[in-house]
């Protein structure tokens, strides 16, 4: 999506004139003295663009005139979303992880040949969940203590996002994320409570408030952990009317840049059995209005 169409179509969802947009964009942010109507005729019509800054705070008054970040989605369907997503954005986002994204050769990857399914669809749903439980443990130190009918339960709750990439039917990546109620996730950020702890009464419906805490993250290359993410960042925009936070807790230094490149901020240390374990959390506004996010949506290549 171009910024001049979101721009237009959160000013008609709003019911605003252009005056009045201008007028309401003055009283907002000072920034925007001297702005008229002339100018925004202008980054309507895609004949010029404000700056990101500018563009930012545009979507945090747009934010404040209903229940979305991104009023622009409110009727889109989750793969309508992701048509709108710079995937080249997506890879600037995650950046380099020498621990969590492999170097898989890219010769070896055509897009097409790539398929991301959610967990509780696939036939190898109990192979794949082995294969994750592999990765927990190397990656955790078996601090985590999951067990696989943890991960089979949960995945297997409708509220959940399970997401497995596979090539040719091999598996090659994974994004494991939960909704939690708000209770609990503050729980898990706070360490008065263990993953390990958490079961399907922990977590939060469609149709109420949830946090979304991501869970496992793994990649053999760029290229999916670019397609997972970017069908997470889809899943945060298109419910984006209900998730409160993003949180996430990690033992790993490759883990801790990750986090911090997606926008969480760091929350509290702990040391629990030995092992030192940082929490991170955000607002889902945090998490998807800054430049790096405006530019993956907005600037599509």
């Amino acid at each position: 999506m171009k910024f001049n169409e979101y721009l237009k179509s959160c000013r008609q969802k709003s019911n605003l004139t252009q005056e009045e947009l201008v007028q309401e964009l003055y009283n907002f942010e000072v920034d925007f003295i001297g702005v008229d109507t002339r100018t925004l005729s202008r980054w309507e019509q895609s004949q010029t663009k404000p700056s990101v800054n500018r563009q930012i705070t545009i979507v945090k008054y747009f934010q404040t005139k209903s229940d979305y970040i991104f009023p622009c989605f409110e009727d889109f369907e989750r793969d309508e979303i992701e048509a709108q997503i710079c995937e080249v954005g997506v890879e600037n986002i995650i950046g380099k992880n020498k621990e969590l994204v492999l170097n898989f050769p890219a010769s070896y990857i055509i897009a097409d040949d790539l398929k991301i399914t959610h967990l509780r669809q696939l036939d190898t749903i109990d192979s794949t969940i082995k294969m994750a439980m592999r990765l927990d443990k190397e990656f955790t130190d078996s601090y985590s203590q999951l067990k696989d009918e943890n991960f089979k339960q949960w995945a297997m709750h409708p509220s959940t996002l399970f997401l497995v990439c596979e090539i040719d039917d091999q598996f090659s990546g994974l994004l494991f994320t939960l909704r939690l109620k708000p209770e609990i996730f503050d729980k898990i950020i706070n360490f008065e409570m263990e993953e390990k702890e958490l079961n399907i009464s922990h977590f939060a419906s469609f149709d109420k408030d949830g946090c979304n805490y991501l869970l496992n993250f793994f990649a053999q290359s760029q290229k999916v952990a670019s397609l997972l993410y970017l069908r997470y960042y889809a899943h945060l925009i298109a419910n984006q009317n209900s998730i409160l936070k993003v949180g996430a807790l990690t033992m790993m230094s490759e883990g801790k840049k990750l986090i911090e490149r997606i926008k969480l901020s760091h929350y509290k240390d702990t040391i629990i059995d030995g092992y030192s374990i940082s929490s991170y959390e955000a607002s889902l506004s945090d998490v998807l209005i800054n430049e790096d996010v405006l530019k993956m949506i907005f600037h599509k290549l």
